[in-house]
């Protein structure tokens, strides 16, 4: 099963970073400004939050109807009226997360005994599907139009949908080998993680929405290059989830995900006050490669102490609305201050915040341990 729900993820990873490259085009072709597009990317995340909020019973089933179900939107999006943009981007996005977070799901229910390795193994292969999909949408838009892009997506959605339908059995939930949280202490373990993949999705999504537009505003280059530039930010995320089961190997889960936020703030940083493209080059791998160990071995933690696998539906719909609110929030600010730059210092900001969480993320494992004694 793992053979196939490694390609359908990297396919959910470019249905989910696509939004980011083909912005640009989406914005000339609809006549967006910063604040129409914000709210488009708004409707679009959203609706992803709204798919993991479904995935609740079987994941095998919920998997294959998201997979058709995008296979639908995205061959209907080039035919979308202006009017129906937003409400259509909510439905694409329900469509994309649906399935994205049940192959989670599906990992933490199924796999108990190597959950962590095996979600850092997946997360890699999501990046790649991530990293791939601005070169993807930099081939197709020299030589053909946004169209073309998403209707290759419905064409291999649809694809992907018959192959799991055939071949991905779930199971009953796994029994619990480690200690339960009390419902009150789970409930408080929820809404620390919740808001911490708040914040943590909604910079992956902000970095990964806007730096193809704020690269071609602050370098002035070509489209398809500002496209293709964020192939460094997803490279970035390859590189990093490829080292991490090695690094992990050497030192605690709990000192990675420290040093990888901190990396991410300074990154954060660098990013929104470069204006070579050298510098932004460099800032852009570098926030790639720090934000892409976070996801993984922080969700593996919140599995580990959770009541239930399905609790972290409630985990990822949440961050799935970090991933709506930060980047419309970018876009408001861009507008409202006629500057992308300063929206974009609300990337160093929220990073600030994350380190000061980091602490009490350590101090539900140790609650979790006395609970259990």
């Amino acid at each position: 099963m793992l053979l196939v729900l490694h390609p359908v993820f990297a396919l959910t990873g470019v249905a989910d970073a696509i939004a980011g490259p083909m912005l640009p085009s989406l914005a000339r072709v609809f006549h967006l400004s910063d604040s129409e597009s914000g709210v488009l990317l708004f409707s679009l995340f959203a609706g992803m939050a709204v798919g993991a909020l479904l995935c609740r019973g079987n994941y095998a089933r919920i998997l294959t109807r998201g997979l058709f179900a995008m296979a639908i939107t995205c061959a209907t999006f080039p035919w979308v009226p202006r009017p129906l943009l937003y409400p259509f981007g909510f439905f694409l996005g329900v469509s994309i997360g649906a399935p994205m977070t049940a192959i989670s799901l599906f990992i933490g229910r199924n796999y108990p005994a190597r959950r962590a390795s095996t979600l850092t193994t997946l997360n890699f292969t999501w990046s790649v599907g991530a990293m791939l999909a601005p070169l993807f949408a930099a081939r197709i838009l020299a030589v053909s139009s946004w169209s073309t892009v998403y209707v290759v997506l419905a064409a291999v959605s649809a694809l992907a949908a018959i192959t799991v339908h055939f071949t991905i059995r779930d199971t009953g939930e796994a029994p619990r080998t480690t200690a339960q949280a009390t419902r009150f202490g789970n409930f408080r373990l929820v809404s620390l993680f919740a808001f911490f993949f708040f914040l943590e999705v909604g910079m992956e999504s902000t970095f990964g929405a806007w730096i193809s537009t704020y690269v071609l505003r602050t370098a002035r280059t070509a489209v398809t290059f500002a496209a293709g530039a964020t192939a460094i930010y997803w490279a970035g995320f390859l590189l990093s989830r490829a080292l991490s089961p090695l690094i992990l190997q050497r030192i605690r889960p709990g000192r990675l995900l420290r040093a990888a936020v901190i990396t991410a703030l300074g990154a954060a940083t660098l990013l929104v006050v470069s204006s070579s493209l050298y510098l932004l080059a460099v800032a852009i791998l570098l926030l790639g490669m720090a934000l892409a160990p976070i996801f993984p071995v922080a969700l593996a933690a919140f599995f580990d102490r959770a009541r239930h696998s399905s609790d972290s539906r409630f985990v990822l719909a949440v961050s799935g609305f970090g991933g709506s609110v930060f980047p419309a929030l970018v876009g408001w600010i861009s507008s409202y201050s006629s500057s992308l730059r300063m929206g974009l210092i609300a990337g160093p900001a929220t990073l600030l915040v994350m380190v000061a969480i980091l602490p009490m993320l350590d101090n539900s494992k140790s609650e979790l341990s006395s609970v259990s004694e």
